[in-house]
């Protein structure tokens, strides 16, 4: 059963990083903050069931291969998908207030919370009823794959249950009239981030480790050289930045440790066969799709403590003619002009984007009002790049003589986040291809026609 429920788990956890992305993708975008996440209470719920879901992909590679953790994995999907509609509920129910959340509608939220118990309470019982039953007690040693897993597997359990807490707290405070609270940043960023900094360095072992038993020697033997150029990525990569960060450095060489860690199982794989070509074509697309995934989460990693350290913020007030500096980069707003939409009227600025004296943009960002609605929106103008992306906003009219309040950013390897989780996604839907699924959906459908045959 775990052979043929990982493609239907990685093809969920896919689409669902997807959905993630394009939910930051469309905050950087049309909230005019310049922000890519927040930890609002509806980011989290669907962030919650991704890592849910996460540890669930890994358990059930120690179950599938191994035979392990089989009630363990159980229980890990009963509550992934518990919290998925845990995230429905909060999304539809009205009991947040969000700029992501859907219309109110407390009879629908109502049937949601039925649901929810249905499924969760249902589940639970049939589970404790045949846990028993899928125990397994296949046994393996501490220095293994198998180890790394469960490390994996605790880890993210302990990163969904602070974001679940930091979410619900709130809603629980306020139930039982305790007044408002608010959970932000600073609680996730100090409880996630060191879980997140604790696995890496696992996840660098993972792909080296052996099945059932295996040596810390071959481990160090094997990954010395990996670890060694990590840390001196670390500690000279960052000065590229032009102002050294320890956070940085830390991330640089976490991520330069996995990387380097993939890379050389790779050139492993491949340095036997006749060819590199050859050695490539012979590996198998689940381990393409391992590859790229945990390639994704380095530059992941990367870019997210990259812009959150780097990133430079000037909120100023602009006249028409006006230069301001940012990050070497000269911003001169030229003009602000009317303009209109389909369904809308704006104001739109024009800012001319400079770099050691060469025009290098054109930005024209606009403070629109919706017709319809009369809702006043900020339509933010970014020039993009790989290693840095430029971000200017309009903010209100200030004073006279035609100024505006202005918002500039600059926001270094922002991108990385996005091509990053994009890559985790391709490496889920990559690792369905792989040839033992086909082979088991082959089986079945021969096993069926086989029984219909003695049937008849």
């Amino acid at each position: 059963w775990a052979r043929w429920s990982r493609p239907w788990t990685q093809v969920a956890w896919a689409f669902l990083t997807i959905g993630i992305v394009l939910g930051s993708w469309w905050a950087y975008y049309e909230l005019g903050w310049g922000g890519w996440w927040f930890w609002d209470p509806v980011e989290n719920a669907s962030f919650m069931p991704w890592l849910a879901g996460t540890a669930l992909l890994h358990s059930l590679a120690a179950t599938e291969k191994r035979g392990l953790f089989k009630s363990w994995t159980v229980l890990l999907a009963i509550f992934a998908f518990s919290l998925s509609l845990l995230g429905t509920f909060l999304v539809r129910s009205g009991v947040l207030t969000s700029v992501h959340a859907f219309a109110t509608d407390p009879a629908r939220g109502l049937f949601v919370l039925a649901f929810l118990a249905v499924v969760v309470g249902g589940s639970l019982i049939l589970y404790a009823l045949r846990a028993p039953a899928v125990s397994s007690r296949v046994g393996f040693s501490w220095v293994s794959r198998e180890s790394l897993l469960l490390v994996n597997n605790i880890v993210f359990l302990a990163a969904t249950l602070t974001v679940l807490f930091g979410t619900l707290f709130p809603l629980i405070m306020d139930a039982l009239g305790q007044g408002k609270y608010s959970v932000g940043p600073p609680y996730f960023n100090a409880v996630f981030v060191p879980l997140m900094a604790l696995l890496v360095p696992f996840m660098g072992l993972g792909p080296v480790a052996r099945w059932k038993k295996d040596s810390t020697r071959r481990w160090q033997a094997e990954l010395a050289i990996p670890a060694v150029v990590a840390v001196v990525c670390g500690l000279t990569l960052p000065l590229l930045g032009g102002q050294y960060n320890v956070w940085v450095a830390l991330a640089v060489a976490l991520s330069g440790w996995l990387v380097l860690g993939l890379l050389r199982d790779l050139w492993y794989r491949v340095r036997g066969a006749a060819s590199p070509g050859a050695g490539l074509r012979r590996i198998t697309p689940s381990y393409w799709g391992m590859f790229l995934a945990h390639l994704g989460f380095a530059a992941c990693v990367t870019g997210v403590v990259a812009t959150s350290q780097y990133n430079i913020e000037h909120d100023l007030k602009m006249v028409p003619g006006q230069t301001e500096e940012l990050a070497g980069y000269s911003f001169r707003l030229l003009e602000v002009v009317p303009a209109k939409g389909p369904n809308f009227v704006a104001d739109e600025a024009r800012f001319e984007v400079s770099y050691q004296g060469e025009v290098i943009a054109l930005l024209a960002p606009q403070k629109r009002r919706y017709l319809a609605s009369g809702q006043v929106m900020t339509e933010a103008a970014i020039d993009a790049g790989l290693f840095r992306d430029l971000f200017v906003a309009m903010g209100e009219p200030v004073g006279e003589e035609g100024a505006w309040a202005v918002r500039l950013h600059y926001k270094p390897m922002v991108r990385w986040m996005w091509l990053g989780a994009i890559m985790m996604a391709l490496g889920g839907f990559t690792t369905t291809l792989d040839k033992r699924y086909r082979r088991q959906r082959s089986a079945a459908r021969v096993a069926s026609a086989s029984e219909a045959l003695h049937g008849t």
